[in-house]
């Protein structure tokens, strides 16, 4: 039955199987314009220029249990245009990541927005890093 519907609707079953996986593949790129996305793996390679920050977009007390080490908290809700402590940081390669890469999304697009010009973002946050068995530092270890 569905066979004979798919046989008499080609070009709709066609023209929405592209359109479907169009959507998909550009959901899943994930881009935020302005900004790159790094694996976990990648992320080392940027940090050797010596002219890079991580910065966790997480609130401080998820930071408090597990982040990357040597990662600067600043919360997404504190990223705005009057953060002197986030400002410093314009002219550095920086590098997003929170707990899954949600929350680095939306701090990228705002970056971006005050004109940072290197944005990076961890694809999968922290979930991700700890996937690939990479080290995490918690306010007892720091």
């Amino acid at each position: 039955m569905f066979a004979d519907f798919i046989n008499q609707n080609i070009f709709w079953f066609v023209a929405w199987a592209v359109l479907f996986n169009v959507l998909v593949f550009s959901y899943l790129r994930g881009g935020t314009k302005g900004a790159s996305q790094v694996s976990a793996l990648e992320m080392p390679s940027l940090q050797r220029g010596g002219k890079s920050v991580v910065i966790d977009v997480n609130k401080a007390e998820n930071f408090s249990v597990s982040h990357i080490p040597k990662s600067t908290n600043i919360p997404l809700e504190d990223i705005t245009k009057d953060n002197s402590k986030l400002l410093k940081y314009k002219d550095k390669t920086v590098i997003l990541t929170c707990q899954s890469g949600s929350r680095s999304q939306t701090a990228a697009k705002k970056l971006v927005e005050m004109g940072f010009e290197n944005v990076n973002i961890l694809r999968g946050g922290l979930m991700a890093w700890t996937k690939e068995n990479l080290p995490v530092a918690s306010a007892n270890t720091q």
